[in-house]
């Protein structure tokens, strides 16, 4: 207690010990990345497109960077941390962190943590409901034309999952290896600052992450380095073969993640972003895809074939030669409690060994097709919608849902045919429909015109509209 201040300062020697992973802890919290010679990337860039060459060429595709589309919006001047911190100072946001529960900041305590911090993989802002925190942030900015069509717009702002995020991060924070919520797709439009951009294709896990699927409920659990640790500590040991598209998304940008893809960002320097996701004619099925029960097919959409085992792997192509048109898969769902990709290279010369970014198990080259068809092989038909349990990662549960294309089903009946092969994937529409036609036939009722045919209701139980 009565120590000289100058001998609590004295650094701490230990003759013959050093370690390597403290080393990089140590560097990750105050190395910069301003010497980082990061390149402007590989994906296309684009300005003035049309929404026709849009939906023909990028939705449901492939990632795209649009300029211009932001040049318009107040956002654009007046999204600076200076500005923000004038307006917004006791605006409390929601900052992110990988536990699970949620803090929020007073946007001045947040500027003073950053500029303080040197933590080893910073906080940063990510907040879903900063409309309703700061309402005047809505009006500076407006949904890019290209990305308008938004069928979770049907529904009311309570019932909708979330969709828009305030980002505001600074250097080296960013989000690590994820495939977004629902296989929606997303638009990301900077304001301020510069982000590091690295996609993978659906299928492809890169390289140190695992994927976890819960067999019970289909709840789906990544396991990722941080964002700045994969690029300093992976993303050298990938072959040139094996690296991800990759782009440095400057002010102004708007990119595009297509359903499905993995993608990870970087902060190279302190940066304001705002993002959306949506529904669309493109993806909409594979939404649907995503939020039917079971757990093989979730594995599959996001690693690929390597969420299988070899005999797995083959009884699938059996059944597909033998039944294309109405098959179930029990047996996957005897299979071991998780589905997984090994993340470690250690064994990458084993055969079995599943590693997402070696081009030594190439399935997803020659096998995988991220085709709403292929993918639905893997759907459990015997699990039921109404009586499998929901899983809690689902971003919309099952009420809303049915709510929810219901609402689709009476307000776009232009799209109903895509809406049914939506509510078939999801809900099991079609096997309900045969129950209903047979009930009328028994009791000589009249059949289901086109508008009551789909399940109805939003209790524990379907309904069909022709009994309400």
């Amino acid at each position: 207690e009565n120590l000289p201040l100058d001998s609590c300062r004295e650094p701490l020697r230990f003759d013959g010990f050093s370690s390597l992973f403290l080393y990089r802890r140590l560097y990750r919290c105050h190395t910069t990345l301003d010497g980082f010679n990061f390149d402007d990337g590989n994906v296309e860039r684009k300005k003035d497109l049309s929404l026709e060459e849009f939906h023909h060429e990028y939705a449901g595709k492939k990632p795209v960077l649009l300029t211009g589309l932001a040049e318009s919006w107040p956002a654009r001047s007046t999204w600076t941390i200076d500005q923000l911190l004038v307006k917004y100072g006791d605006t409390a946001f929601k900052i992110s962190q990988r536990s699970p529960g949620k803090i929020s900041m007073k946007f001045k305590d947040y500027v003073s943590y950053m500029n303080a911090q040197h933590d080893e993989d910073p906080l940063y802002i990510f907040d879903q409901k900063f409309g309703e925190a700061a309402p005047s942030l809505l009006m500076d900015y407006t949904v890019p034309y290209l990305f308008q069509e938004d069928f979770f717009n049907i529904l009311d702002r309570d019932s909708r999952p979330p969709f828009r995020w305030l980002i505001i991060g600074p250097e080296r924070s960013g989000a690590s290896w994820h495939v977004d919520p629902a296989l929606t797709s997303a638009w990301n439009t900077l304001l301020c600052g510069r982000k590091r951009w690295a996609l993978y294709p659906p299928g492809r896990v890169p390289l140190g992450v695992t994927v976890h699927v819960n067999d019970e409920d289909g709840d789906v659990n990544i396991d990722t380095p941080s964002s700045l640790q994969w690029w300093l500590d992976f993303y050298p040991l990938l072959a040139d073969e094996d690296k991800p598209i990759e782009l440095t998304q400057l002010p102004g940008e708007t990119i595009f993640v297509p359903s499905g893809w993995w993608h990870c960002v970087l902060n190279l320097e302190t940066t304001v972003a705002i993002t959306q996701n949506f529904v669309n004619s493109k993806n909409f099925e594979f939404v649907c895809f995503d939020l039917a029960p079971g757990y093989c097919h979730k594995g599959v959409c996001r690693a690929g074939l390597l969420a299988l085992d070899e005999g797995c792997l083959e009884t699938i192509k059996k059944n597909a030669c033998n039944e294309k048109d109405n098959l179930s898969y029990p047996d996957l769902t005897r299979k071991e409690k998780r589905v997984k990709v090994i993340k470690s290279r250690e064994n990458q010369n084993n055969e079995g060994t599943a590693h997402g970014a070696s081009k030594n198990h190439n399935f997803w080259e020659l096998e995988f097709s991220y085709d709403i068809n292929f993918l639905a092989m893997f759907l459990d038909r015997e699990k039921d919608h109404y009586t499998y349990p929901w899983s809690s990662g689902n971003c919309i549960g099952p009420r809303e849902m049915r709510e929810w294309l219901f609402k689709l089903w009476i307000g776009k009946p232009g799209m109903r045919e895509l809406i049914w092969k939506g509510a078939c994937l999801a809900l099991n529409a079609d096997k309900w429909l045969e129950c209903v036609s047979e009930i009328c036939t028994f009791y000589h009722l009249p059949y289901p015109t086109d508008d009551e045919k789909l399940p109805a209701g939003t209790g524990s139980n379907p309904v069909s509209l022709l009994f309400l």
